[in-house]
């Protein structure tokens, strides 16, 4: 099953980048890097929403549309 969010990134004083996703309140993450910020995020909402399927309750829908591409 393929889902898909909108991702909220923010970048502190500090350097610190934090990312947050709407749709799932619970997941909020924090790196040095944009980058390593959107891959700890990712790990969390997967590892969230395999949570939610074992327990049967319903997954949040994508809420975005989405093209990627790789140059």
């Amino acid at each position: 099953m393929i889902r898909r969010y909108r991702v909220e990134v923010s970048t502190d004083q500090s350097g610190w980048v934090s990312v947050k996703i709407p749709s799932i309140p619970d997941i909020h993450a924090e790196a040095h890097t944009r980058e390593q910020a959107l891959q700890f995020a990712a790990n969390s909402v997967t590892s969230h929403l395999k949570s939610l399927s074992e327990a049967g309750v319903e997954i949040p829908e994508s809420d975005i549309d989405a093209i990627v591409v790789d140059i």
